[in-house]
């Protein structure tokens, strides 16, 4: 970020959230068909252009903007302005906008403007000038949405019924199907469910090395909540290897957030999409070769988030945070795949695998 175009910091920014323990908390569950009209249709992307700069001005040299309009709380939501979507790109404004009769409103630093149905319009600043700007909400689908296994493909979930799945202790699963060919996870709500064995991640009771993932999720809108609390799931890779599955619309994507390696590799770019859209992961991946007790190649792995390349033919240092099998330098087996409950009530569908020779 550079000099004027800065209205609120992201250390200011990100103070607006506060994380929770789900589960000490009582569980959290939200309603997905209780969403705000705002959240529905106003919270999102959007692209369009400035319009009536200044001649050879930046803007008028540079005429596509971004922005993106972020849930924070009830009533309050994060505008941020930027060159493009998928990048690493500079902000322009990062500021709080209020929900009034059906409009967010914004105002700040050189800049002003509201986002309505109609889409989003007003005046910003900045390298000495300034210039209105009009954009519209845009919904930008994953290319591998919905796409259908391929021949030899292994279908883990299509809606019908968990028996590619189980918990691990070998029981029945005890996450919910529901509408749509789609699965949700199922948290213990208190300490007495946990207790009743209700919840927790579950393992394919196949096994796999080497792969190709698909698979699509959708996160709710959850007004308050941020960080490790907002929207929180994974994949795990031979019990090792866990890419990060978070609400991290409107973040800087870092190495614990979205399409993250946890803990381990940040991904290129963010390319969360908002609450409530299904978005897709595909995964190719690689196991590390060892050769008399020798590791001769690390296991690589490249991700395609919503379509975007996010990690391309990566080597993996070391396995990822809270992965089960944490060693260094010694051969892995064959393990299950792994989806996360960490206490959010994530919804998954269409996932298959191509186990690949090595």
């Amino acid at each position: 970020m550079r000099g004027s175009f800065v209205v609120l910091s992201r250390v200011i920014a990100m103070s607006v959230f506060v994380a929770t323990d789900s589960l000490a908390a009582g569980g959290h569950s939200p309603d997905w068909t209780q969403v705000a009209d705002a959240d529905l249709f106003l919270m999102g992307d959007y692209d369009g252009r400035w319009i009536d700069a200044t001649e050879k001005h930046y803007f008028d040299i540079n005429p596509p903007l971004a922005a993106q309009v972020i849930n924070v709380r009830e009533g309050e939501y994060l505008i941020r302005f930027f060159q493009q979507h998928d990048a690493r790109a500079d902000i322009y404004f990062e500021g709080i906008g209020r929900l009034v009769d059906g409009v967010i409103r914004f105002e700040g630093n050189g800049w002003n403007g509201e986002v309505s149905k109609d889409g989003m319009s007003g005046r910003g600043s900045g390298h000495g000038g300034e210039a209105r700007f009009e954009l519209k909400r845009v919904v930008r689908s994953s290319p591998s949405l919905g796409i259908k296994p391929p021949a030899g493909a292994i279908v883990l979930f299509d809606g019908k019924n968990f028996d590619e799945w189980q918990h691990a202790d070998g029981s029945a699963v005890s996450w919910h199907r529901v509408e749509g060919d789609a699965m949700e996870v199922r948290s213990a709500k208190n300490y007495e469910e946990r207790a009743k064995k209700i919840g927790g991640d579950i393992f394919t009771k196949r096994k796999f090395g080497s792969c190709r993932v698909h698979l699509e999720f959708r996160y709710p809108v959850e007004p308050g909540l941020a960080g490790q609390a907002r929207g929180n799931s994974g994949v795990f890779l031979q019990d090792s290897y866990e890419v990060q599955l978070l609400n991290s619309y409107g973040t800087q994507g870092l190495w614990n957030e979205c399409g993250a390696l946890y803990k381990t590799l940040p991904p290129k770019v963010n390319a969360c999409r908002p609450p409530m859209e299904w978005q897709t992961y595909d995964i190719d991946y690689t196991a590390a070769v060892w050769k008399n007790g020798e590791k001769i190649s690390p296991p690589r792995i490249t991700v395609r988030f919503n379509g975007v390349v996010i990690h391309r033919d990566e080597p993996i240092p070391h396995a990822t945070g809270h992965a089960l099998d944490q060693r260094l330098n010694e051969p892995r087996d064959e393990r299950p795949l792994r989806l996360q409950d960490h206490g959010n009530a994530i919804q998954f569908r269409n996932i298959w695998i191509t186990p690949s020779a090595q």
